[in-house]
């Protein structure tokens, strides 16, 4: 289909926790998508290990981050939800740089624990964005996180394709799981 795997396909699950949540799918992804090499800097922050080239996501706000924008302009604040792509470690300066779309976030190291591998993310964290492709594994999990709603969400932040990987009879437990 001629997608970047890294900006037009979005993997989407429901859950953190467990071998398809997005701890593990991000593991896996990022030694796909960005493997280890030599001479590729990375670091390690609230155990997870951030690689210059990975595509991360800010968690939470904040409001203190400085950026600046290809066209000079100067601001602060990376807010929940945001994606970028890791661009450069400089572990002598304390510093993480980050890539969203026109502009290049500055991060201490501590500011760094902010953010995420972002290869998959739940469905939660991608409401209000849209994806060229989602692809979401469809596995057995606890039913208060398999419903019609979430399924819908999932559906709707694609754009042209939505693929649904795994077991369809999970599939058929959302769709008639309407709690």
């Amino acid at each position: 289909y001629s997608y970047s795997p890294l900006w037009d396909i979005q993997v989407l699950s429901p859950s953190k926790k467990g071998e398809l949540g997005t701890v593990e799918l991000n593991k896996k992804l990022q030694e796909a998508l960005n493997p280890a090499k030599d001479g590729i800097k990375d670091i390690t922050v609230k155990g997870i290990n951030l690689r210059i080239g990975d595509k991360v996501m800010q968690i939470k706000n904040n409001y203190d981050i400085p950026w600046v924008r290809d066209d000079g302009t100067e601001g602060e604040g990376v807010f929940n939800g945001d994606i970028g792509m890791l661009e450069v470690i400089k572990k002598a300066e304390d510093l993480v740089i980050v890539r969203y779309d026109d502009k290049k976030a500055y991060y201490t190291f501590e500011e760094a624990g902010d953010l995420e591998l972002a290869y998959a993310v739940t469905v939660h964290k991608s409401q209000g964005s849209e994806f060229e492709a989602v692809i979401m594994p469809s596995y057995p999990g606890p039913e208060r996180l398999y419903y019609r709603n979430l399924l819908y969400t999932a559906v709707t932040r694609a754009k042209k394709l939505f693929v649904m990987v795994g077991n369809p009879s999970t599939m058929i437990k959302m769709i008639d799981n309407n709690r």
